[in-house]
């Protein structure tokens, strides 16, 4: 499955590893992908760019994935967010972000597991737009 050309994706995860691997793995199939190492870099970026899906990690320094996305929900233009981590998401958690996370990844996540719910979120998010 490949990607729409006009997918812009965040990468945030202090991992260099899981970052650049997830960023390759979305550019293989077509994304447009921007990788940040923390919380305050991903909050920067998503200020400047359409970015149509973020990928978030739930613990990063500066500012964890939690905080990312609660900061966002007094923005106007809030992309699809995905939240990823290497520990199991606990009901709290989910219910503090209630709707506005719309997938829970954990780590490490599968190729093929990643591009589909990349590619469902970015179905979302073009819909959001039209």
């Amino acid at each position: 499955m490949t990607a729409e050309p006009s997918a812009l994706v965040l990468v945030a995860d202090d991992n260099a590893g899981i970052r650049d691997t997830s960023a390759a793995i979305l550019r293989a199939v077509g994304y447009t992908v921007t990788e940040v190492p923390d919380g305050q870099a991903a909050l920067e970026e998503l200020g400047q760019k359409p970015f149509g899906v973020a990928l978030l990690d739930v613990q990063m320094p500066k500012r964890d994935g939690i905080a990312v996305v609660e900061a966002l929900a007094s923005s106007t233009t809030t992309p699809v967010i995905m939240m990823l981590s290497a520990y199991d998401f606990d009901a709290e958690l989910r219910e503090r972000l209630d709707h506005r996370v719309y997938k829970y990844l954990k780590k490490p996540v599968p190729p093929t597991v990643l591009i589909d719910a990349m590619c469902e979120a970015a179905a979302l998010s073009r819909a959001a737009l039209a």
